[in-house]
């Protein structure tokens, strides 16, 4: 299985050709160097060691900024001034112009453009419909993206004790991921939190966005199948991808009836004056000539109701 999980670690650099370093950068992944802007500060100039590789070692390399602008620099191991606001892609060559490696290098903003907030689910939107161990995240692109068309540059997951890693990967609308924790037992209590980053990226900017959860309050399952029994009555069946056995993993029900008008849509989650009562029976008993609207949730845990399913 491809992982598209690394862990982000700080450059140890420190003196790279008797120069001293700042250390306001980190490597995102491989041949990625992240800046970190302060935006209080109009000038945020950093100095960033670049190496084309060890095997280049002794070897006449010269480089450019993205493959147009030539440095003066040379040589295997460079220093680059970057400007915290502006990053670049640099390139590192042979004697005969042939490409050997790129770095990256991308201003890192504490400003929230690239995707919206919304009140009721923040930036990043997280679920599970059970206790698989699996659960997709969303979002929302926002309108002002640099004058570029943002996208997913890394996903972090991981659990926050065990250090345990989750693979994510990002789905074809490139708007969510899907991400599964091989590590987690749905029988046993869930202790560590999952620590979700998820990094953005637009030209040569990138924005980071923290999530933490434990998939018991992220859970929300598949709506609730009803059947008929008879003109007064109706079975309740729990979602087919909801977890096995029933008694170790017990829904609760919501229940209404409301009257809706005919060629009209049933629309159970608009306010009405109908009574909402909770049960955990499978069996109901209905008003004939009423639409009977269930959702359900975990018993034990204050996560997410369904979506209401109805039945006329």
């Amino acid at each position: 299985m491809c992982y598209l999980l690394f862990v982000v670690a700080f450059l140890q650099f420190s003196d790279v050709g008797g120069i001293k370093t700042t250390k306001n950068y980190w490597t995102l992944k491989p041949n990625v160097i992240v800046v970190d802007v302060d935006v209080a500060q109009d000038m945020n100039i950093v100095e960033v060691p670049l190496i084309c590789g060890e095997e280049f070692e002794g070897t006449n390399v010269t480089w450019t900024k993205n493959q147009g602008e030539h440095l003066e620099a040379f040589g295997n191991r460079i220093i680059v001034t970057v400007d915290g606001w502006k990053g670049a892609n640099y390139s590192c060559y042979n004697s005969e112009g042939t490409i050997l490696n790129n770095t990256l290098v991308l201003a890192h903003w504490t400003f929230r453009k690239f995707i919206k907030n919304t009140p009721e689910k923040g930036y990043i939107h997280c679920s599970s419909k059970n206790y698989s161990g699996s659960f997709q995240c969303s979002w929302t692109w926002g309108n002002n993206r640099n004058g570029h068309v943002a996208v997913v540059a890394h996903i972090k997951a991981t659990r926050s004790h065990s250090g345990n890693q989750i693979s994510c990967s990002l789905d074809s609308s490139g708007q969510s991921i899907t991400c599964l924790d091989q590590h987690y037992c749905h029988y046993a209590e869930e202790v560590d939190l999952i620590n979700l980053t998820i990094y953005f990226r637009s030209s040569y900017v990138i924005e980071a966005y923290y999530k933490q959860f434990h998939i018991m309050d992220i859970v929300r399952p598949d709506t609730v199948d009803i059947k008929r029994i008879n003109q007064t009555s109706v079975k309740l069946e729990y979602p087919h991808s909801w977890n096995t056995p029933s008694s170790y993993f017990p829904l609760i029900f919501q229940v209404k009836e409301i009257r809706c008008r005919k060629r009209k849509k049933c629309d159970c989650s608009k306010p009405s004056s109908a009574e909402t009562y909770s049960t955990q029976s499978y069996q109901l008993s209905v008003t004939k000539g009423m639409t009977v609207c269930v959702r359900a949730q975990d018993q034990f845990c204050n996560s997410s109701w369904s979506e209401w399913s109805h039945y006329k």
